[in-house]
């Protein structure tokens, strides 16, 4: 049973190391290419953090800023 379990926080800590990776990836993206680049990650964590936060609250940026540079310091 305890096997089992770690096994399952492994592939799950594997998944989750591979979807940071990827949001790093896709936020480089968007820094080089600009309007170029197919998504707008930086914007979707945006809106994301606004929908918490509020809209037109200047402190969403700076989280957003935060959540952006720990993904890409990972």
């Amino acid at each position: 049973m305890e096997n089992t379990i770690n096994q399952i926080k492994s592939a799950i800590g594997g998944i989750s190391g591979v979807l940071v990776a990827a949001i790093g990836l896709l936020i480089v993206a968007s820094v080089v290419f600009g309007q170029g680049a197919s998504m707008n990650v930086i914007g979707n964590i945006k809106d994301l953090v606004d929908t918490f936060i509020g809209s037109g609250a200047s402190l969403s940026s700076i989280v957003t800023l935060i959540i952006v540079l720990s993904v890409l310091n990972k």
